[in-house]
């Protein structure tokens, strides 16, 4: 505030005050006296420079006379020839100093900036000290971001650094793949393999057009074109486009379609040569499709066998084991057995005794990993043992009967059993005919 009065008293009130006492102006400059401007009084607020950013020039004025005086200050871009800012008004007391300033905004490049005080009147000024020049060289700023492109790492500010960046001070072009100068924004054809980039799926290779599989390999380089896991000889071996990855449309893939030419299958679940779709029995489980929780899992096979004697009596322990069952895509993960619909062992063998004789019903339930089951009832015949015992004498007692029968009422029988009568001890037959031959001697 009070240099704002300063240069207002100086300015305006101080020749107010000469008019008030009756003299003029040019009255009060009609001495003269020097205006000076040396190079120590040019400065700016910075020493570095860069391009649209502003930058203040100071000049500070000097009056080597014993009289007050009054001038202007002017700041010039030599190079551009044009004025920086406005005429900047002085008034100097007598041996005294004023100091103005102005915002300059450096374009890039090197520039003279000339300074130069005018008295108002000449009459005893010495010219020689009226002007400076400094030379000042401004940092490019191509992205306005107020960083010299000299210290910018990316001077266009495109995101691409300037190392990397084929057009550094161009924001809108960072590579040019082919190297003609143009832009890989603006050239139409990047790569220069004459197949414009709206259409080459290999924009940036000159070796390659087509990428069918979108894999980034070129078709010229891929071995597998279509990206179906089948390479390209293969497919045409097995008569498959390499080009399509699904040869008859109905998606599935040709490496996993059973039967890649017919729109109707696709999946071969058993190997049967039947589809899936017309396979009535796709695990080939033994159940259909319509009662198989699961038709893709083959269901476990129940094998139980009866250990001991085939017969069973009562009050006979029965061991029943289904060790041999197995899943042929999996595992057997749980075992129950039921009598009565009531679960009475979850091992793989089970043994019990039976009370009463009769039919007695076993169900056996086996689940496989994959959560789907098989049940098989095994029946066993129990017979009483006071019964058995009973059975066996009777079948003797026909076996007996049997044997009397034979020897009592069979010819032969009768005939052998007289003959052997008929003769004592230590005769036979034989010896009877050869006492015959030697009573004839």
């Amino acid at each position: 505030m009070g240099t704002f009065l300063k240069k207002l008293t100086r300015s305006i009130l101080f020749p107010l005050i000469l008019i008030m006492l009756g003299l003029s102006i040019p009255t009060a400059l009609a001495a003269g006296g020097d205006l000076a401007i040396t190079d120590a009084n040019v400065y700016f607020s910075t020493s570095i420079f860069v391009e649209n950013t502003p930058v203040t020039i100071y000049a500070i004025g000097t009056s080597n006379s014993q009289s007050d005086l009054l001038g202007t200050i002017q700041f010039w871009n030599s190079t551009t020839g044009k004025q920086i800012g406005s005429d900047q008004p002085v008034s100097i007391l007598a041996g005294s100093t004023d100091t103005v300033f102005v915002v300059w905004y450096p374009v890039g490049g090197t520039q003279t900036i000339t300074v130069t005080l005018t008295p108002w009147t000449t009459e005893g000024d010495d010219t020689s000290n009226n002007t400076i020049t400094r030379t000042i060289t401004a940092d490019y700023d191509t992205d306005g971001d107020g960083v010299g492109n000299s210290e910018d790492t990316d001077d266009d500010n495109d995101g691409s650094p300037d190392i990397e960046d084929v057009f550094p001070s161009n924001n809108a072009e960072w590579l040019d793949t082919d190297s003609d100068g143009i832009g890989n924004n603006a050239d139409p054809d990047d790569d220069n393999d004459e197949i414009l980039d709206e259409v080459d799926q290999m924009p940036l290779d000159y070796t390659e057009t087509l990428d069918t599989d979108i894999d980034g390999i070129g078709n010229n380089s891929d071995t597998d074109d279509d990206g179906d896991e089948l390479t390209d000889e293969e497919e045409l071996t097995l008569g498959t486009d390499p080009l399509n990855p699904d040869t008859d449309s109905d998606s599935y893939s040709d490496s996993q379609d059973a039967f890649p030419f017919d729109t109707e299958e696709g999946e071969d679940f058993d190997g049967d040569k039947i589809g899936d779709n017309a396979d009535t029995d796709d695990d080939n489980d033994g159940i259909s499709d319509e009662t198989d929780t699961d038709n893709h899992n083959k269901a476990p096979y129940i094998e139980v066998d009866t250990e001991g004697f085939p017969i069973k009596f009562t009050d006979q322990q029965v061991t029943l084991t289904a060790e041999d069952s197995y899943d042929e895509d999996g595992s057997i993960e749980h075992y129950e057995w039921l009598v009565n619909g009531e679960t009475v062992s979850v091992q793989p063998i089970y043994a019990a005794t039976f009370l009463e004789s009769g039919n007695q019903e076993i169900d056996l339930i086996i689940t496989d990993d994959k959560g789907e089951s098989r049940t098989e009832t095994v029946t066993i015949n129990i017979h009483s043992k006071g019964f058995m015992i009973f059975l066996g004498f009777f079948i003797l007692l026909l076996l007996l009967l049997a044997f009397y029968i034979i020897f009592k009422y069979n010819p032969r029988s009768r005939e052998a059993t007289s003959t052997i009568s008929r003769f004592p001890k230590g005769n036979s037959l034989s010896s009877k005919k050869n006492n015959k031959t030697k009573s004839k001697k």
